[in-house]
Parts: structure tokens; sequence; C-alpha cells
């Protein structure tokens, strides 16, 4: 019997293994977080991966040692795993990939993958179960899984009770087996020990010892103090570093973030000086030990730790939603395109239908029961549409100079929208208003641009006035 790629990719196992893909990592790891759930999308990754490489390298052999080198070096390297988190947060916004060892286990899944590709099934080459089966496998394969739930921990009250000092957090992560409510130092910030128990302190925003004042500048990574009367600045980060910093710190939703600012202060007398402690919110503490020098302490299993702190300049973080918001601005571009291009009714009600499918599919609810219904209801329109574009595209006969010209609108205007977000994170930008402000006006002029071109092309020359 005949092998060919588009049979590889339509076998009833890859496409089994596929669905599977699906629902572990949209539902089964939300209800049964644990080994099993987190294994079972690398058993199916594996089997469905190399179906999916193998349209782009035709060499089935290759396509599956590709696989399971990739995977291997993600999994055994922290630069395998660095790279992978560049390319997926390239691709889908902010992520990160850990290195497991453990999860080599499933590399004998490519042996099930080499078996697929050997006994074809008889109908797996048809146009439309290939149609319907390629984009959900990318969009399966390219997921990235469920992450532990956390809310970033937050310093936001600081105390200096007798010779210790006491920071009182808050945050959780859902690997913390036992959460604490604060640090506790004997030693002047040098060492810190957890407390578990619940903490009531009365946050400050300035204090004093002998002769010297210290207060923090509210909404600012700043501290100053006032010797004779006056104040000047003691330790500051500016504000574009702050601005990039507090996104450092993302939590699972947006209602549980926390704000990278000074939000109390203390003072501790000591007999070689003094100890100025500043709780600062997400970024952890800000320490001056008693020769004068300011460090920043961030958090560590078991305490703070001046050598966690996040390095500045930071990268900038930005949210999963702002890469996601992108990409289905550059599909409705590249599709707009596509409709001027066609002329046909029934091909911009399959265009509509293929994105609304992927928005529904792309959208992030806490709700578990709308969150499986709607991804079932995208995993059937996102195919049906994708389909119905193709056969309406076919009988209209759209030249391939508009599908061009629609799928490079869609690439580049997506390219155009993330540059200045990508330029504000490597921080080329001071604030990430101004990235977000950019890339408005770059995506709406890209888009523009695309759908112009289809007129140009279709239509003749068009002069603008």
């Amino acid at each position: 019997m005949r092998k060919s790629a588009l049979a590889w990719i339509g076998h009833p196992l890859t496409v089994a293994a596929v669905v599977v893909l699906l629902l572990n990592d949209h539902l089964f790891k939300g209800l049964w977080p644990g080994v099993v759930t987190g294994k079972l999308s690398d058993l199916v990754g594996l089997i469905a991966a190399p179906a999916l490489l193998n349209l782009l390298i035709r060499r089935p052999w290759l396509s599956i040692l590709v696989t399971g080198a990739a995977f291997t070096l993600v999994k055994t390297t922290a630069m395998g795993a660095y790279l992978a988190s560049q390319a997926w947060t390239l691709a889908w916004g902010p992520s990160l990939v850990l290195a497991d060892p453990t999860d080599l286990f499933a590399l004998p899944a490519l042996y099930a993958a080499w078996w697929i590709w050997n006994h074809p099934d008889p109908g797996a080459e048809r146009l439309a179960r290939a149609v319907v089966v390629i984009p959900v496998t990318v969009l399966a394969v390219s997921a990235t899984s469920q992450s532990e739930r956390y809310r970033p921990y937050s310093a936001y009250a600081v105390e200096v009770t007798g010779d210790k000092i006491v920071v009182a957090i808050r945050g959780y992560s859902s690997s913390d087996a036992y959460p604490k409510a604060g640090y506790v130092s004997g030693d002047g910030g040098r060492t810190w020990y957890g407390q578990s128990t619940p903490l009531t302190l009365n946050p400050q925003t300035s204090a004093c010892v002998a002769d010297r004042c210290y207060r923090i500048v509210p909404g600012r990574l700043k501290v100053e103090e006032s010797t004779n009367g006056r104040w000047v600045t003691s330790w500051e980060i500016s504000p574009s570093d702050q601005d990039r910093l507090g996104r450092a710190y993302a939590p699972d939703s947006p209602e549980d973030a926390e704000a990278a600012e000074s939000m109390a202060i203390a003072v501790q007398q000591r007999p070689d000086g003094h100890v100025v402690v500043v709780a600062n919110g997400a970024d952890g503490i800000a320490l001056r030990d008693v020769s004068g020098a300011w460090h920043r302490l961030s958090w560590t299993e078991h305490g703070f730790d001046a050598a966690a702190a996040v390095s500045l300049p930071v990268p900038g973080k930005y949210d999963d939603s702002v890469s996601t918001t992108a990409l289905l601005a550059a599909l409705a571009a590249g599709m707009a395109a596509l409709v001027c291009g066609a002329r046909r009714l029934d091909f911009g009600a399959a265009s509509l239908l293929t994105w609304v499918g992927i928005w529904l599919f792309s959208g992030s609810r806490t709700d578990l029961l709308s969150h499986v219904f709607f991804l079932l209801l995208s995993l059937g329109m996102v195919p049906a549409g994708l389909a119905s574009m193709i056969v309406t595209g076919m009988r209209a006969g759209i030249p391939f100079r508009v599908w061009a010209i629609g799928a490079a609108t869609t690439a580049v205007t997506y390219f155009a929208a993330m540059t200045p977000i990508y330029l504000w994170s490597a921080g080329h930008l001071d604030h990430y208003s101004v990235g977000v402000g950019w890339s408005v006006i770059l995506g709406c002029a890209t888009a523009v641009a695309g759908i112009l071109t289809v007129f140009h092309f279709e239509y003749g020359n068009i002069h603008l006035k």
C-alpha cells in the first residue's frame, strides 16, 4: 500500500493521539494534576509530532530522529530547555519549559509513530481528513501545558521586634508543601528562616534612627533619606526597569498580580550601625547593611537571598494574551485580504467561522464547564471552517497570488504587532504602554497594506487622495 505524509498524519491512531493530547492538556491536567497527566502529554506528543514534522521534511526516519533528538535535548539540558522556552515564547507568548530527565521514559512512543507510518490506513489520505487533522495537530503540539498555579510572593510589611527583623509575605504556589506567612532574621538580614504562623504587622512608610530618617516613595521602588532636614535619594530602581521588573512575576490570573513597588520600611539599630529593610512587593526586599550598601534580596526556599534577585536590566515579560491577541488580529487581517480577493459571500462566511473557532479555542476561562464546552465547539468550527474555505476558494478560482498575499498579511501583521513588544521586553522601549501603542499602530498599518495590495492586483491601481 502506498505511504505518504498525509496518510501518516491522517491515520486514525495519529488522530487519536492528537485528541488525547488536546483533552489531556486542556481538561485532564486541570482535573487530575500529577505525574500521570504530566507524562501522558509526552507520550502522545511524541506520537503526533513526527507525523506533523514529516509534512516539511518528507523523510519519516529523519522526522522521528529529529523529534527524539530535540525532545532529549530539551529534557536533559538547561540550554535545550532555554531554547524551547524562547521558541514557545516567540510563538505563543511568555513560556517556561523545564528540563526533566524523567520524561525520557516516553521515548519508546516514537516506535509507535514508526509503526503507524509503516501501517497506513486505506482512507487516511483523503483530503477532507487531512484538512481537518493538520491544523488541529499544529494547535495540539504547539500548545503549552498547564503549569502549576501560583500567586507571586509579595513582601507587603516589615517590622523590627527586639533583635529580630520580621517580613510579612503573601502568595502561594501549588507546589508549596508548607506555606509561609513571613521570614525572620536575627542577624541584621544576613540569614533568614521561614515562619508559618500568621503575622499581624502594621506597615510603616517611614522610619528613623538617631538623626537619620528614611521613607519610601509611593508607587516606586525608591527610598529617600533625610539628614539635617533635607531629603535625598538613598536607593532606587529606574521607572523603566521597574516597569519590566513588575511584569517579571506574572501570576496565573490578572487578579492575582502583585505590584513590584516599595510598600513598607523599617530600621534596626545594631551595635555596629543600622540596617534598613524595605518590603518591595513582588520583588522581595531591599536591604541597607551597616556599611551603607543597598542590596536587593529575592525569594528562595530558605529565605531572602541577593543571589536570587532578578538581574537588572530585566527582560520584560508580557502576558500570553498579548501574543494571542496579536495572532487573532493577524488572522483577521489575512482573512480580510482573502475575502476581498475572493468576492464571495460563502467564502467570507467560512473565513468568519474559522476565525471565531480559533478565537473560542484561544480563550482563557476559569470555569471548567465553559472551558470544555468552548474547546469542543471550536474543535468542530475550525476544521469545518478551513475545509469550507478551501472548497469555496477552489470554486471561486481564487488566484494563487491572493492566497500568498493573505498568508503574507497574516505573518507580517503578527510580527509587526509583536515587534514593539519584543523591543520593550529587550529594554529598547522604556514603558510597556509605549510598546502597546506602537503595536496597535504597526499592526493596523500592515493589515491595511495587505488589503490594499489585494485591491491593487485584483481591481487595478488605487490612488489615495
